[in-house]
């Protein structure tokens, strides 16, 4: 419990909801500036004596989340004990009495700046010893200036792209590329979904992570310039969310002809990746991407994939991989409201559309697409190849941790 429970239970019996609604601000400054001040306070930052401690939302189900369970099973792999700290639903609180220090250690935070302040307050910064390291992604040029204050959080920043990496330039904090780990055991013997003969497109997005970013009104005008209402070539966009967006779903389902199908819902991981093994393309026509994991999970299934040639993606995905789609800088809009100023992407239509008119032609070229992404994940993303990214004193501590 709380100190501060017993006089919050009060507030809320006492004051009006005028009141408590116009007080949200000030309070929420209150709390961040209470959390900031013991998360930038002296914490033994150069001590190793416990073991790695990954901190994130293990339970969920966006990319984020998954960046934290990868990184926990890259440390297992290589052999390196490692503790998952779930903050899942953390919310930002009054910090608690002081408690015990807990054994020294880096703490990586797979938690991008807002998330991360809850989680240090349920977790309580003036008990953590030992480096902090903060995984942010952020998607446009230049990161939010609140962003950019919080590196005060961290020792060092870790992005999971050169292009997210320079969005952190002006960070008071160093910045480090570390991309997502993959296992590429996870999948070599993924079962097809069952699809109908012909030519099968797919697409994947969540409503939460910005429609206009993820652009599948792109990607369904490629694909109606390519095809038309073929019949025997089919796209297949899942999507997920929709329900928090239903004026956006009920338009994306009315912008699509009669060959596109709009599959909206939460998926077991094992189904989506029988999806994109059955596709013939994954398509990935985005506006900007600070990693592109769908790409990337698409050519370690061994799916052709065609994407825009701009972002995050960029670092493992070239045109010996993939068929990449040129692009201009337009200015963002975004309805949902999610992105806002800066420059993004806009792809050019025409050429993905011939792009995957080539892919239907030429079978050999997705075969050829497909191996050479294969031998591209494996070569840049292994969790070997993460670890050698990881900082020199997190080497040595997971090292010393795996000796014992």
């Amino acid at each position: 419990m709380s100190l501060f429970d017993p006089a919050r239970r009060l507030w809320r019996s006492l004051a009006p909801p005028g009141l408590r609604m116009g007080a949200q601000p000030l309070l929420a400054g209150l709390l961040e500036a209470q959390v900031r001040k013991a998360a930038e306070a002296p914490h033994e930052a150069e001590a190793w004596r416990g073991p790695v401690r990954v901190v994130g939302w293990f339970e969920a189900s966006h990319g984020i989340a998954a960046s934290a369970r990868q990184a926990a099973r890259a440390f297992e792999a290589l052999g390196v004990p490692v503790e998952r700290v779930d903050v899942t639903g953390a919310r930002l609180d009054w910090l608690p009495p002081p408690q015990p220090a807990l054994r020294s250690g880096p703490w990586i935070f797979h938690l991008n700046p807002p998330e991360m302040l809850a989680a240090l307050a349920q977790l309580d910064p003036r008990r953590l010893r030992g480096p902090r390291y903060g995984y942010w992604a952020w998607e446009l040029p230049a990161a939010p200036p609140s962003w950019l204050k919080d590196s005060g959080l961290v020792e060092e920043i870790w992005a999971p792209s050169h292009y997210t990496a320079e969005a952190f330039a002006h960070a008071g904090a160093p910045v480090r590329v570390v991309p997502h780990p993959f296992f590429l055991e996870d999948y070599r013997d993924v079962a097809p979904a069952p699809r109908a003969a012909g030519f099968l497109a797919v697409g994947l997005f969540d409503f939460n992570s910005s429609m206009a970013r993820k652009n599948p009104d792109g990607t369904i005008a490629a694909f109606a310039k390519a095809f038309g209402e073929d019949p025997t070539a089919q796209l297949i966009l899942k999507t997920q969310n929709g329900a928090r967006f239903p004026e956006a779903l009920a338009a994306l389902r009315a912008s699509a002809p009669a060959n596109v199908t709009i599959e909206d819902g939460v998926w077991p991981y094992a189904r989506v990746k029988s999806l994109i093994a059955a596709a013939d393309v994954l398509i990935s026509l985005h506006r900007a991407e600070g990693f592109g994991l769908t790409p990337a999970e698409a050519m370690a299934l061994g799916a052709p994939a065609v994407a825009t040639a701009w972002s995050g993606n960029l670092d493992f995905m070239d045109e010996t991989c993939a068929l990449m789609i040129p692009a201009t800088q337009t200015a963002v809009e975004d309805p949902q409201g999610i992105y806002r100023g800066q420059t993004w992407a806009e792809p050019d239509l025409e050429a993905a559309a011939e792009a995957l008119r080539r892919l239907r032609l030429k079978p050999e070229l997705g075969r050829r697409l497909a191996e050479a992404g294969r031998r591209r994940i494996a070569e840049r993303l292994s969790p070997q190849a993460w670890f050698a990214t990881l900082p020199d004193a997190v080497q040595q501590a997971a090292l010393a941790a795996k000796r014992g």
